[in-house]
């Protein structure tokens, strides 16, 4: 009876350290997006809002290294993305706003109110760039940030055919 008692013991402590390996590993392998909260829904009357930040991670490295295929997650802090724009919507609390995005350095950017990753494919192989600036409602930056990564000569899809 004592071996049953001393044996469920042990197989309960096995259970409560694996438990908690299992969350600090869970913690630690936690992306910057990771710690991203949804906007504040409450308008903040006589307030001044936290500023803007935009939090970007590295491009998804399986599908870069496979397929050249890119994937960037990013999420705003303290903005709500919606597609409402113009001076009217600057009032709007809690704020609102979009992201710019331009590869490359190209001339024009395209905006996204989604806060879905940016998906580019059918770049050529080389050294690319992506910058993303985080807008207010009517069009002017909040915040930035910049994402390099390289598209591989051939991808593994390729070499594979």
């Amino acid at each position: 009876m004592s071996n049953l008692k001393n044996t469920s013991s042990k197989g309960t402590s096995l259970l409560l350290v694996t438990g908690i390996a299992l969350c600090a590993m869970t913690v630690m392998a936690q992306n910057p997006t990771d710690v991203c909260r949804p906007t504040q829904v409450i308008p903040l009357v006589g307030a001044t809002e936290p500023p803007a930040k935009i939090v970007i991670d590295p491009p998804l490295a399986g599908p870069l290294a496979s397929r050249g295929v890119v994937i960037v997650q990013y999420c705003a802090l303290n903005v709500h993305l919606a597609p409402v724009f113009g001076p009217d919507a600057l009032a709007v609390s809690p704020r609102i706003g979009h992201v710019h995005v331009r590869l490359d350095d190209a001339p024009w950017v395209w905006a996204d109110a989604s806060g879905n990753p940016v998906i580019l494919m059918g770049l050529p192989p080389g050294p690319h760039k992506v910058l993303i600036e985080l807008e207010d409602a009517n069009h002017h930056t909040l915040d930035k940030g910049v994402v390099t990564f390289v598209i591989p000569e051939t991808t593994a899809a390729e070499r594979d055919h």
